[in-house]
């Protein structure tokens, strides 16, 4: 069995000094010959859409300034890259998010991974399209944002590769495989093809997100920074910090098992061994699906019509038409009164358009049955 590192820093602000010293710690503790041989680097931060950093939606700019300037300095080429979700601009979320001023402070080149190319691979029966910036990089930095996710309760390192997928691509895939387990294994295909090519994962924890993320989540005080060469021994630490157990986020243990890892054998910092979980808001996206496998087959659907969460659009709408762009499967659509309507029997609820509204204008409705077994 392996004993993976995952290194923890508790940092109060985005200090760029304290940063640096934390990226170079971090990063010298990973033994990978590529770092020193390869002369490109990509930085795929979190760019989920056009949010500035106080939001908690994207990964702070100080946190990719201070992956940038240690790059430089070891004399490689940067690029900093994400395939923003939805309809939304690219430029705007650069402009929104930081990394516009980024690129004019430092010499690196801002990539739009949705307009590079891809190349087409299968992995346990599933196709998926991965952006061709991510294999002309020798190093590949992952660089998450910690926060809650109301499809696959949490996001952290491994969620954050689902932009590498193209464009609307990514939209197609959630009509494709819409429940939380069989998107799910979807990324856990994508995880697969990934893995061995990404250099090192960096989790920004100091500000982060808990309740309905991972975009309209409340933005929360944390202070913590992770970072590891394993995803599924750093994304395991990080969730059960924030308060999930194991059962709670799909994933987990099927990447777990799959790189030969056991919870008790990962290795972290002594100073947090004994560090309480926080008390985050996170009964709006923990998983209610387990309860669903213990029925019988000729009962489950019949019983999934009744038990459920889905969207809704709220008060604040601002008609900016996001969600019709972003819907994989058209369930909304215009109204007379000029605003959108979700089309119930259509949705599959995957929940994307909560996860792309600027405004934060989705809600999430919980059915009774949901509502009387977990009271919420």
């Amino acid at each position: 069995m392996k004993k993976p590192r995952v290194q923890i820093r508790k940092l109060n602000s985005y200090d760029l000094d304290e940063l640096q010293d934390a990226v170079g710690t971090f990063i010298k503790s990973c033994r990978n010959p590529k770092l020193q041989k390869s002369k490109r680097v990509l930085i795929k931060p979190n760019m989920l859409g056009a949010y500035p950093p106080e939001k908690a939606v994207t990964t702070h700019p100080v946190v990719v300034e201070a992956i940038v300037r240690y790059f430089l300095d070891a004399g490689k080429e940067v690029w900093v890259g994400d395939s923003p979700g939805g309809s939304v601009s690219v430029e705007d979320v650069w402009e929104a998010t930081g990394f516009s001023d980024l690129a004019k402070r430092y010499p690196i080149k801002l990539q739009n991974l949705s307009t590079m190319g891809f190349r087409e691979l299968k992995m346990d029966g599933k196709t998926l399209r991965i952006s061709e910036a991510f294999w002309r990089c020798g190093i590949v930095i992952n660089v998450a944002k910690y926060k809650t996710h109301s499809l696959m309760a949490f996001t952290g390192a491994f969620k954050n590769l689902y932009g590498l997928v193209p464009g609307l691509i990514k939209s197609d895939y959630h009509r494709q495989y819409p429940d939380t387990h069989s998107f799910s294994d979807l990324l856990i295909a994508l995880w697969k093809l990934t893995k061995n090519r990404v250099t090192y994962n960096f989790i920004d924890g100091i500000l982060g997100m808990d309740g309905a993320g991972p975009s309209a989540g409340n933005p929360r005080h944390f202070g913590l920074f992770f970072g590891s060469s394993s995803i599924a021994a750093l994304d395991y630490v990080a969730a059960t910090m924030m308060g999930f157990k194991l059962k709670d986020v799909p994933y987990l243990s099927p990447i777990l098992h799959a790189e030969g890892v056991l919870p008790s054998r990962i290795s972290i910092p002594n100073s947090f061994r004994d560090h309480p979980s926080f008390d985050a808001e996170l009964g709006v996206v923990k998983l209610r699906t387990d309860l669903v496998k213990y029925l019988p087959q000729p009962v489950r659907r019949g019983f999934k019509k009744l038990y459920y969460a889905r969207p809704v659009i709220g008060t604040d709408c601002k008609r900016c038409g996001v969600c019709v762009k972003s819907c994989p499967v058209k369930a909304i659509n215009w109204q007379d009164d000029g605003f959108p309507l979700i089309d119930n029997a259509k949705c599959i609820k995957c929940m994307c358009c909560h996860e792309m509204c600027p405004y934060h204008a989705i809600d999430i409705k919980n059915s009774f049955l949901w509502r009387m077994v977990f009271g919420s």
